[in-house]
């Protein structure tokens, strides 16, 4: 196996898609109705859609993320200042690799401690944070720009002169193991609990009651948490999200709505001391003028969960949609990618079509709360007919088979006459939002 070509998580994603089936599966099997209700249509598709946003905007945060460590590692590492033999793939031993991994599950404790405790960082992450059940769709929803800090975060590493590859291939192992740890299904493990983050480690971690807030940040191991007092043991099951709840199922809302409060409260308020401390202080934290610290209050018993009713038409339409765009994404990263058999494309295609995907996923999240939305149709009409007309265009540009631009306009044209005469139709009925108890 090519090392330097290595994608951990590229290469776990069938096995996410497999576990997240087999988690379904049985928790409609469970005996309480709270563990039956591990997934809902709309939280997950959710999650999906943030999860593929992060993948679209991740091949060119990715690139650049990369490039910036290795530029970093190739002229002002310890052995590139010194003219010594640094470590490479070739020399390394499993040992280099254990330690390697150690090194970055412990920048990673910390990246992922600040993110919790300096604003400005954890606008990069309360996305990940931003849903009301846990299940393992909860791994993919990440932020598109979290990665360009957290790669900051492994300076050192490259200082060290540790290539990029093993640092890349090391934290993206540690992101294929934090993957089975969102669920619900898993109890607490023995031993296991003692230095390993477990599932009961990061449900706690996804808690918003405020014992919970803050705690248990590890990536693989919790031993960091036990060691600098960010571990919290799970005593109840928490109550998840965000202490004031998102109420959206938008993945492009849920990536920039924390960057807009930010920014909104930098300024509303008075002087360039308080704007700096809205940056850098804690999520919580304001100042006096904009009302003072807020304090996170226990969850009510009686909170509900955002979870707006939506007519079986509509959740057909978005479940079809939603897996239309994930073959599209699909084939977009190949070719972004540059992956063997696939056409080329142009930079500003390649963008266009990126920016087309997420604003398609935009949709479909305003689709899952339509009674909140109603001009959504009109947006996802106009959607569609564009995609009528841009398609064979693609195909005339030898972009795109013709084969493949017919089959995605006559998809875009059954779209259209099921939104109109199907979806629409219901929107005339009132439609309460409708929140599930916690």
């Amino acid at each position: 196996m090519d090392l330097a070509k290595l994608n951990p998580i590229e290469l776990a994603v069938p096995f996410f898609v497999l576990l997240i089936f087999v988690e379904l599966i049985v928790s409609r099997f469970r005996a309480s109705q709270r563990e039956r209700g591990l997934y809902r249509l709309n939280d997950s598709l959710a999650a999906l859609s943030t999860g593929l946003i992060f993948s679209i905007t991740g091949v060119a945060v990715a690139a650049g993320s990369i490039w910036w460590y290795a530029q970093l590692e190739a002229n002002w590492s310890v052995p590139a200042l010194t003219g010594g033999v640094g470590l490479t793939l070739e020399n390394a031993t499993w040992w280099h690799w254990l330690l390697v991994l150690l090194a970055v599950d412990f920048l990673y404790y910390w990246f992922h401690r600040a993110c919790h405790e300096v604003r400005f960082l954890w606008a990069c992450h309360v996305t990940h944070h931003s849903g009301e059940e846990f299940n393992l769709t909860t791994a993919l929803r990440q932020c598109s720009f979290q990665r360009i800090f957290e790669y900051m975060f492994m300076a050192p590493l490259a200082l060290a002169g540790v290539p990029w590859q093993m640092m890349f291939i090391c934290h993206g192992g540690i992101k294929v193991f934090q993957f089975w740890v969102h669920t619900r299904a898993i109890g607490k493990l023995g031993v296991l609990e003692s230095f390993l983050l477990t599932p009961s480690h990061h449900r706690v971690h996804h808690g918003r009651d405020p014992r919970y807030l803050d705690k248990n940040h590890g990536g693989i191991f919790v031993v960091w948490d036990r060691l600098f007092g960010s571990y919290a043991e799970e005593t109840h099951e928490p109550n998840y999200g965000l202490v004031k709840p998102l109420r959206s199922f938008d993945p492009l809302h849920a990536n920039i709505h924390e960057y807009v409060g930010m920014l909104r409260d930098m300024r509303q308020t008075r002087g360039w001391w308080n704007r700096l401390q809205i940056l850098f202080r804690s999520p919580g934290w304001r100042p006096d003028d904009l009302g003072g610290p807020r304090a996170a209050a226990e969850v009510a018993p009686d909170y509900r969960k955002y979870d707006p009713l939506a007519k079986g038409s509509l959740k057909i339409y978005s479940l079809l949609q939603f897996l239309s765009l994930l073959a599209g994404s699909g084939v977009f990263l190949k070719i972004a990618k540059g992956a063997a058999g696939m056409p080329a494309w142009p930079l500003w295609l390649i963008v266009a079509v990126g920016t087309y995907l997420i604003a398609a996923l935009a949709s479909l999240g305003m689709a899952l709360a339509t009674r909140e939305n109603p001009g959504w149709s009109r947006i996802e009409a106009a959607r569609l007919v564009f995609v009528i007309l841009v398609a064979p265009l693609l195909a005339f540009g030898g972009w795109m088979s013709q084969s493949v631009a017919a089959v995605i306009a006559l998809f875009a044209v059954a779209s259209i006459v099921w939104l109109r005469f199907f979806v629409r139709a219901s929107f005339d009925v009132q439609v309460p939002i409708m929140n599930r108890v916690s």
